[in-house]
């Protein structure tokens, strides 16, 4: 819409503006004026500003960014929700904070700094050279200064400076490593009697009332999805068509205009003696040298002995004259001409001037022109006419649909009228989308945003793809509504079945190990000793993580504890910790756990320090213009 706003503000009516926002210059001046519009912030940094013009430049970037990376994948509507850009905000202040730190403790980008890294770009180098001409017109390309651009670099350097300050000072022993290697590698012995909650199944009873309770006290849990409906008008080039069509003497016509498109040219195989005019021999003289030859040649003298002793070109003259194919535009008018006045293969030309000197051309073959004929390229013609004409017929109306809905966006009747399109409802559809124009990307965005829900007015004209443009205004929207009871009622009894069964296998389980404390005999029915590592899940990674919380007071008969698996609980009885041994781990492995401990270190130490910097600086968020 600002767009259409933009493309009219021309002539007479710009004329208008411009003079009516130079009233305020004359009568206060400048500055007086420029004061009195408020910071355009979006987030205050200390004393630093963000602005709502860079929060929305960074932003865009980073969402092209996104595309590019994800591809087919990427959610244009996902990326653009509130969550995302106040995350994204989150990210400029840390960089604003990192940056403001690091000016204050007299951190800088010296100039030669700065240069070699602008030197490194590839963008800026021709042959692997820094070249000052690419750079400056990479720059204008992009629409950047040289100044602006540099000032960006350094401001970018400068806040990764401190990260990469406290990153080149983790420092990893090796005792560390090891001890870290002893815990990964670490390994439990435990014996365990299992309780499935599919054994209590048949056991609990869930009553209707407990149906009831349960849907009552978590109604949000079951509420139909909001949904909306859609009044639309589409635009498409494809539904532009009628009344297109070509007699069949212009299809002829631009058959014949266009023939080269469709038919390849006729080639034709030649070869040819040139004899040169020169000081000792004049063009009278070299022509009438011509004529004898070909006459010699008619009477049954080698064509390719006499190239090689009289013809001036010495390539062609190796191999008989041969010049091999030849088609259309490809050797000197006069040549062609003579080549192509031949009609028999074999025949001779004439005596051939050009301003090499004069050929004898002899016609070796002909291969006839290829493609398609009128009657094959007929249907071509006509489609591509038509296909031209209507998109030029779409651009037209287009550009008018934008204007009407700027004229007027409460409704869709005079864009409807005026470039005689139907009015269209979609079904009901909620934010995932539905079927036809409600499974597009952008009509999601449309229908859901602020000026089609809340205001209720048109939206701009989105343009699907090259050819299809719509414009919607919401027809009807149905606010979430409780699912009936009776629809969700079995659900929620399997739920709370399998929930209570979970719990009597707990209850079970925890009887279970109370009576082994009492009576350790019962010892003999849990499981044969079973070793695993950290990584082995085989009864869930629940299973797995409480087993090597456990502390080695765990160990004994007198400590039973237990644990969730995959299919419900445990009582284990936990008989053996083995840490692992760093000394069996190659070097390879080492290296790796060495960055990992660096990379853990590295991240506590920045986290900390953006929590210090957090705390200490003022910062302050304007939500609204996000």
């Amino acid at each position: 819409m600002l767009q259409a706003i933009r493309d009219r503000v021309t002539g007479v009516v710009a004329f208008i503006i411009l003079g009516l926002l130079a009233v305020p210059f004359m009568f206060f001046g400048v500055e007086s004026y420029f004061n009195t519009v408020p910071q355009d912030a979006v987030a205050v940094v200390g004393e630093d500003e963000i602005t709502v013009n860079e929060f929305q430049s960074e932003f865009a970037q980073y969402r092209a960014r996104l595309r590019q990376q994800q591809g087919d994948q990427y959610d244009e509507i996902a990326t653009n929700q509130p969550t995302v850009r106040r995350e994204f905000l989150e990210e400029l202040i840390d960089q604003r904070l990192l940056r403001l730190h690091a000016q204050n403790i007299g951190l800088a980008v010296s100039d030669e700094v700065l240069l070699d890294l602008i030197r490194e770009i590839e963008a800026f180098q021709i042959g692997g050279q820094f070249n000052p001409e690419a750079y400056r017109q990479a720059l204008v390309a992009s629409g950047l200064t040289a100044r602006g651009f540099e000032q960006r670099i350094r401001e970018d350097l400068l806040t990764r400076t401190v990260p990469t300050a406290v990153s080149g000072s983790a420092v990893v022993t090796e005792k560390e490593i090891d001890r870290i290697l002893s815990i990964n590698e670490e390994q439990r012995t435990y014996r365990s009697v299992n309780f499935s909650s599919d054994d209590y199944l048949d056991s609990v009873a869930v009553t209707d009332e407990d149906v009831a309770a349960y849907y009552t006290n978590n109604q949000s849990q079951y509420m139909t999805e909001e949904l909306v409906s859609l009044r639309y008008v589409e635009l498409k080039a494809e539904d532009l068509t009628g009344g297109l069509t070509l007699s069949e003497e212009e299809l002829r016509q631009r058959y014949e205009a266009a023939k080269a498109r469709f038919l390849s040219p006729e080639l034709r195989k030649a070869s040819h003696i040139l004899l040169e005019v020169s000081e000792e021999r004049s063009d009278e003289a070299t022509r009438a040298l011509a004529q004898t030859l070909i006459t010699e040649l008619g009477e049954g003298a080698s064509f390719a002995d006499i190239a090689a002793e009289y013809s001036a070109d010495p390539i062609s003259a190796e191999a008989g004259g041969d010049l091999g194919w030849i088609e259309p535009g490809q050797m000197m008018p006069a040549f062609e001409q003579g080549l192509y006045g031949l009609n028999e293969v074999g025949e001779l030309s004439a005596p051939v001037k050009t301003r090499f000197g004069w050929h004898i051309i002899r016609l070796d073959d002909i291969q006839p022109p290829e493609g398609l004929s009128f009657d094959d390229a007929r249907e071509q013609i006509l489609s591509e006419y038509i296909a031209r004409e209507s998109e030029a017929l779409y651009i037209e109306l287009s550009e008018r649909m934008v204007d009407l809905v700027f004229a007027d966006d409460t409704t869709l009747e005079p864009v409807a009228a005026d470039l005689d399109l139907e009015i269209k409802t979609t079904a009901p559809f909620g934010r995932l989308g539905g079927e036809g124009i409600a499974s597009d990307p952008q009509i999601l965005q449309a229908a859901f945003s602020d000026r089609v829900l809340l205001d209720q007015a048109a939206s701009d004209p989105i343009e699907i793809d090259r050819d299809h443009m719509v414009v919607v205004i919401l027809d009807q929207y149905i606010e979430p509504q409780p699912v009936p009871l009776d629809e969700v009622s079995a659900s929620i009894r399997e739920q709370l079945e399998e929930e209570a069964a979970l719990a009597a296998a707990r209850d079970a389980a925890e009887s279970f190990a109370s009576a082994v404390r009492e009576d350790p005999a019962m010892l003999d029915e849990f499981s044969e000793p079973q070793t695993i590592g950290r990584r082995d899940f085989s009864l869930g990674a629940g299973f797995s993580r409480d087993l090597f919380r456990l502390p080695a007071t765990a160990i004994g008969e007198d400590a039973l504890p237990v644990l969730p698996t995959n299919t419900g609980y445990a009582v284990v009885n936990l008989t053996a910790i083995e840490p692992g041994d760093p000394t069996v781990v190659d070097q390879q492995m080492r290296e790796i756990m060495r960055q990992q401990i660096a990379f853990a270190q590295i991240s506590y130490e920045i986290n900390a320090l953006m929590e210090w910097l957090r705390a200490n600086t003022d910062i302050s968020v304007v939500e609204e213009r996000l």
